[in-house]
Order: structure tokens, then C-alpha cells, then sequence
């Protein structure tokens, strides 16, 4: 070889490789992945490089070997290393917190997000985990759109939507309404729902009636239990400890004793069963003495599910049990005797809940049916307010005689419910359903001891695939009430591909809400109340628009999840709480009109590495029927909402930081004041609320979680409206008892 041809070889060898094309695929879906971070690193530098919107990425000229790594926030990394220049294709399968997340509520079969024509948001059981959160109130307190109420007297907590009440929220356990004091899943007391065997939680904004019938006219919250595991027998436990306030120790705080046995019986047989014991101590604060701000609370739940599994076709059994009991002390008062001598009593009352749910659902698919499911179930809820006299000297009890004093409310509903999927060519499916609920109400507060009403509904709904990307959704609920006959209930749900991870999608629902049995028939009477129900109310109607945009896109060096939602709600003939017209010291049931909302939210999300970022922002407005009387007053009053959720995972420790935080503004409204009946503003304020918890895995076995809630230290919020309500600290709003700290100890043990 002569010297020239030795120069060309050498220069040939030093150039750097052409450029090649890689090409990144959603391995489900067969689609390129768009904006995909692929940071390709050299021995002299590094670059950040994004996948174009089929996912193809064409690489510079680079110095073989080069080392790469993806990023995405819904697709694991993926590492490699290039040693020459070689077109290829990568297959990736999507997380299981992606739009490929498998959800159920309001589908025709179980599928992923992306494919729904709802907009479905999921908390996993991974984010209640690394929260801490024992009951359904924690895992809700930040979540946009959403408010908690709490009630110091029984310890209630309920949750708004959409600026929507909660008797307009339905809480279901596997589709199923959970009975509770308010009704069959409206209003449902947070406190009283635990997670410990839920996987994961499914919320659909806007009404559900078409699947979920009456009471879903906000939305519904479904709670997934757990019905699967791998090993054959798996056994968990936890002990959590939390302070309340400044008030920690034995006998003050918050302590839980968790204890979880799964078992596989046999190959088609599996159980599953829980047991829990939650007690609070309750929050003294500045109460005087013998009594508390928070009132003690101690409740014991437990669960089973016994699943028989066969590959076309799953049959469980279901059981829950709660026994609550809320103590609320009264302050101590002097008894002299004829002799002198002091016998100090005090006035104390009880609050004894009690559930138990039996649910029989059957699941599967068959040479008729492409999918069905069917369930029966009973619920009842009894609830014991005892009011006594006591004895500080002696411990010794006597029940008081007074008016309402004593009362056993009982709450019992019989329910049955099915559907099924029936395939229609390549690009039609139907579903067809029933569901049928009977409620018996009794005890002293209700007319005549006992009421009920009866509900009997068919559905139907079907999805059309107009074209490969776009599928309509139209759905009808006929229903015949007992009191009140029947409703035709339409919705129309649309979705649009804009491209394989971005997707819009436009609903219209119909949403109806017949009164409770509390609402028509109550009488309750005491020193601090006199409500009562009214007969002639006329049933809530509303109607729903919503649009939600979710997109995927480059944000500087970052893929960026976006989630756009807005929504409209006009309920006519709402049910609220107004004086009786021929005695001002009585309240009753009434339809007040229109109330109307209005509001869009948005939500990012974004990984690096060991990092994640969760953020958000709402606009919520409410009009009421005062507006309307005026028109100098503002047709919508609006409260701002902001949202995060910072995670960061140490691999080498083992450990992983979450930060969880809330701003939520102040709620203003019209109301009629008490002098000269003028229209009047006045709000609840607004406030910050921060959560910090620290997950660290000690061995494989146990675990440790580390905490701190609400570190603002927020306790009561003023209230300048129309007064904070019986059970309420004057002319304020409970929030929480202050920052609290808790430990969880868990420990889990699997045999294969």
C-alpha cells in the first residue's frame, strides 16, 4: 500500500460515524413514543436529544462506543450502549401509572386509561403507602377540586367536588355504594373508610348516573380492593403512631395496629383477610377541663374476601365489619348535697357506629357475553347516640330523659346490580344493565319510626368507533323511584386521538339526586336543633359539560405530561337547609333553585432520573340562587386551588422523600344576613396545608415511614359567612388539631 492510499485509510478511520436513526416503540400499542429524552453520553460530552412525534430520533455524527439513556414519565429508562452506527428499534412497555394504567369504573371491561372515554384520575396503592394515609380522608387532602369538611361533634369528614356538595359525591367500594348515617354512598364519613386493603383508587369527575344511577351527579370516588397477590401466602403487619398537636404519648395521639393474611387455598381458591384497630385519643387544646376540641375515637374494621378464579370467570365473597365509638365529655358541674358534700357529675355522650357489608360479585367472560359482571349485597349501618349523667366520684351512669337524648338509627340497603358487553361488528360495542336498591330507615328521628325507598333502574350504553380516532359514547338510564317515579337519564362521552399519547375528550351528562329518606322524613329535636324532613321535595337535576385536553411534550430537556380539564354544572331544584315559614326557630328541607359552577383545572407531571414532579392549579366558581336575585351581585364568586407532589428516591439508601402540599382559597358566598334580611358576602379564608414523609426500607422485610402533617400548624379557619354551624367552633371552621409527627413500623413476610 503506498503512502497516499495509508493517508485516506487513516483520515477514513478518524472521521466519525455517519449519522443512524433510532426508532422507540410503545410495545402495546405499536406506536412511536413522541418526545422521548435520550441522553446519549460520549467520553467528551453529553447530549439531550427528544424523539420526534412518531418516536423516530436521528443521531448526530458521535465517536463510537457512546452510552444512552431514556427518560419519560411514562415509560421506564432504558439503558444500551451503541458501537457502531446501526439503525434500531427499542420496544418499551408503559408503567403501570401510565395512561396504560388498567381501570374499571364506568368502563364496559376493564382496560387502560388511555383507551377510556372517561377522564379517570387513580391514586396507587403506592402514593397511600408513602403517604401514610390510614383512611380515605388522608389520601384526598390534596387533591384538586376536592374539600374536606369535618365535623368536631361525631367526627365526620366528608369531601366536595367540583364545588359540588357531598351529598352529591358517591363513595363506591367495587362499584358498590357504601351505606353509611347519610345515605347509600352519599356523604359518606371519610374517617369510617379504610385503605389497608384497597389497591388503588379510581375518581371520575362529572355525573355517573348512567352506570352508578342517583347521587353520582359530582362525580364518584371507587375504591379497588385488592384481589390478587403472587405468593402463596403473604402475611403484613404495621403499628403507626402520630401525635396530636403537641399531645403525644400512650394516652394521647393517634395509634394504629394493622394486621394483613393473604393465603392461596388451592389453585382456583384464594383468601384474603385484614384486621384493624384505629385509636385517637382526641385533641384537649385549650378545651376546658374533661373535654376535648377533637373529640376520642376509636374504631376496630376488618375485612375478608374468599375468590374462586377459573381462566373465563371469577366468583368472590366480600365482608366488612366497623365498630366506631365516639366519646364526647362534658364539663364537670357542682351537685351539693343536704349534707354538703359536692358530688360533681358531667354530661357525657356516645356515638356507637356499627357496619356490616356482605357483597357476591361474579366477573368473567363467556361464548355469549364478551364481559359480565353481577353483584348482590346488603349493608347495614346502625348508629347509637347514648347522653348520660355521670358521677365523677363514684364512675356511677344514668341516662338522661330528655328530648332526643337517646336514639338508634338504622340504615339497612338490599342491592343488586349487572351488566354485560355484547360486540357488534369490529367497531361497535354495547353494554346493557340493571340495578335495583331497596332502603329501610328507621329509628326515633325519622316519621312514623320507619321509611324507605325503593329504586329500579335498566341501562344502556354503547361505543362506536366512528373512526380510527375518534369514539362516541351516548348512554340512557331509565329509572322508576317510589316516591318520586321515574327519570330518563342521557350522556354522551367523546374522545379523540389526537395522536398515540395525546388525547381529547368532550362529556355531557344528566345527573339526578333524589332526597334521602333523612331529607323527606326527619325529625330531630334537641336542645341545639330543630330539623325537619319535608315530604314534598322535588328530586336534583343537573347538567354537566366537560372537556379535557392530555398531552405529552418537550419542556426545555424534560418530557412533560399536561392535563387540561374544564367543566360546567347547573343544578336545578337543590336541596339545602331553610328556616320553616310560620316558626323562625325551625328548619326544613327545601329546594332552593339553581345553583351553578364553573371551573378548569391543570395538571403537569414530569420525572428526572430519581426525581418526580407533580404540579397543579384550579379555578373554581360557585353561583347560588342569591346571584340570581341581582343583578349588581357577581354571577360567580371563584376560589384558586394549587397543588404538589415532590418525590425523590435515594436507590443507595434505600429511602424516598415526598413532599405533598395544597393551597386552597378562600370559598366566598352570598347569603341572606340577620339584620334587615340584606344579601350579604362572607367566606371561609383560605390556607396552606404541607405534608413530608420519608420511606426507608431497613431490610426486606421491614420497613419504616417517617412523617409530619400539616406543618403549618393550621387548626381553625375564621368564618365570616353565615355562622360555622352547630357542631362547629363559633364563628370558625375546624381544620385539624395542629402539626402532628408519626412513625410506621411495617414488617411483610411471603412464603412462595
Amino acid at each position: 500500500m503506498n503512502q497516499i492510499a495509508r493517508i485516506i485509510l487513516l483520515a477514513v478511520i478518524c472521521i466519525p460515524a455517519q449519522a443512524q436513526q433510532l426508532v422507540f416503540m410503545d410495545e402495546e400499542e405499536q406506536v412511536g413514543i413522541p418526545y422521548l429524552t435520550v441522553i446519549v453520553s460520549e467520553q467528551a460530552r453529553t447530549l439531550h436529544l427528544f424523539t420526534d412525534a412518531q418516536g423516530r430520533l436521528n443521531l448526530p455524527a458521535l465517536n463510537y462506543p457512546v452510552r444512552l439513556q431514556t427518560s419519560h414519565i411514562n415509560y421506564p429508562a432504558l439503558s444500551d450502549t451503541l458501537r457502531s452506527a446501526t439503525n434500531k428499534t427499542y420496544g418499551l412497555k408503559a408503567k403501570t401509572n401510565a395512561l396504560n394504567d388498567v381501570i374499571v369504573t364506568g368502563q364496559f371491561a376493564p382496560q387502560s386509561m388511555r383507551n377510556s372515554v372517561f377522564r379517570v384520575a387513580t391514586i396507587t396503592r403506592e402514593e397511600i403507602e408513602n403517604r401514610g394515609a390510614i383512611t380515605l380522608e388522608q389520601a384526598l387532602q390534596n387533591r384538586l377540586n376536592m374539600r374536606i369538611s369535618q365535623d368536631l361533634a361525631i367526627g365526620n369528614a366528608t369531601v366536595s367536588l367540583q364545588g359540588i356538595s357531598a351529598q352529591n359525591v358517591k363513595i363506591l367500594i367495587d362499584g358498590v355504594p357504601l351505606v353509611n348515617r347519610n345515605g347509600n354512598g352519599n356523604a359518606a364519613d371519610l374517617s369510617q373508610i379504610n385503605l389497608q386493603q384497597i389497591e388503588r383508587l379510581e375518581i371520575v369527575e362529572g355525573p355517573m348516573a348512567i352506570n352508578y344511577g342517583a347521587n353520582a351527579l359530582a362525580g364518584v370516588v371507587n375504591l379497588i380492593t385488592k384481589k390478587d397477590f403472587e405468593r402463596s401466602t403473604e402475611v403484613s403487619a404495621f403499628v403507626q403512631s402520630e401525635t396530636a398537636g403537641h399531645e403525644a404519648g400512650p394516652r394521647n395521639g393517634k395509634h394504629v395496629q394493622s394486621l394483613q393474611v393473604n393465603k392461596k387455598l388451592s389453585k382456583k381458591w384464594s383468601l384474603l383477610s385484614h384486621i384493624q384497630h384505629n385509636d385517637f385519643q382526641g385533641f384537649t387544646g385549650s378545651a376546658p377541663l374533661r373535654t376535648h376540641e377533637w373529640n376520642p375515637k376509636n374504631q376496630l374494621l376488618g375485612s375478608l374476601l374468599v375468590k374462586f378464579e377459573t381462566p373465563k370467570k371469577s366468583i368472590y365473597y366480600r365482608g366488612e365489619a366497623l365498630n366506631e365509638l365516639i366519646e364526647d365529655f362534658g364539663r364537670p358541674q357542682n351537685n351539693f348535697q343536704p349534707n354538703g358534700q359536692n358530688q360533681p357529675f358531667a354530661i357525657d355522650e356516645t356515638y356507637t357506629s356499627q357496619r356490616h357489608t356482605h357483597q357476591l360479585q361474579a366477573e368473567g367472560r363467556s361464548d355469549v357475553f364478551k364481559q359480565y359482571n353481577l353483584f348482590l349485597s346488603f349493608s347495614d349501618f346502625q348508629r347509637q347516640k347514648s347522653r348520660f349523667s355521670k358521677n365523677l366520684i363514684n364512675g356511677e351512669e344514668r341516662l338522661t330523659t330528655g328530648e332526643g337524648d337517646q336514639d338508634l338509627s338504622t340504615y339497612r340497603v338490599w342491592e343488586s346490580g349487572g351488566s354485560t358487553q355484547l360486540s357488534v361488528g369490529s367497531k361497535t360495542a354495547i353494554q346493557l344493565g340493571y340495578q335495583l336498591s331497596l332502603e329501610k330507615v328507621g329509628g326515633g328521628r325519622i316519621a312514623k319510626g320507619h321509611q324507605g325507598i325503593e329504586e329500579y333502574s335498566v341501562y344502556s350504553s354503547a361505543e362506536w368507533m366512528m373512526h380510527p380516532k375518534l369514539v362516541l359514547r351516548p348512554g340512557v338510564r331509565f329509572t322508576h323511584n317510589s316516591s318520586f317515579g321515574q327519570q330518563l337519564i342521557p350522556a354522551l362521552q367523546v374522545k379523540y386521538e389526537l395522536s398515540s399519547l395525546n388525547q381529547l375528550r368532550l362529556s355531557y351528562g344528566r345527573g339526578f339526586r333524589a332526597p334521602s329518606v333523612r331529607e323527606l322524613y326527619f325529625e330531630f329535636v334537641d336542645s341545639n336543633h330543630r330539623i325537619f324532613g319535608n315530604p314534598n321535595l322535588k328530586p336534583e337535576t343537573s347538567h354537566h359539560v366537560g372537556l379535557n385536553l392530555v398531552a405529552h411534550y418537550s419542556l426545555g430537556k424534560q418530557a412533560v405530561q399536561t392535563d387540561i380539564n374544564l367543566f360546567y354544572n347547573q343544578i336545578e331544584d337543590q336541596i339545602g337547609i331553610g328556616q320553616l315559614p310560620n316558626d323562625i326557630t325551625s328548619a326544613t328541607y327545601i329546594n332552593i333553585n339553581q345553583f351553578k359552577t364553573l371551573g378548569i383545572n391543570i395538571q403537569k407531571q414530569a420525572t428526572w432520573r430519581e426525581l418526580g414532579v407533580a404540579l397543579g392549579a384550579a379555578y373554581v366558581g360557585r353561583s347560588n340562587r342569591l346571584q340570581n336575585l341581582s343583578p349588581s351581585l357577581e354571577q360567580y364568586l371563584y376560589s384558586p386551588e394549587l397543588n404538589a407532589h415532590i418525590s425523590y428516591h435515594f436507590k443507595a439508601w434505600g429511602s424516598r422523600l415526598n413532599l405533598y402540599y395544597k393551597y386552597t382559597g378562600k370559598l366566598q358566598s352570598y347569603f341572606v344576613g340577620s339584620e334587615n334580611n340584606t344579601i350579604q358576602l362572607g367566606g371561609i379564608e383560605d390556607y396552606h396545608w404541607l405534608e413530608a414523609t420519608i420511606n426507608q426500607h431497613i431490610s426486606k422485610r421491614w420497613q419504616m415511614l417517617l412523617g409530619a402533617r400539616n406543618i403549618f400548624n393550621i387548626r381553625q379557619l375564621s368564618n365570616s359567612g353565615a355562622g360555622g354551624g352547630a357542631h362547629s367552633r363559633g364563628s370558625s371552621v375546624a381544620l385539624s388539631y395542629g402539626r402532628s409527627y408519626f412513625i410506621k413500623i411495617s414488617y411483610n413476610l411471603q412464603f412462595k
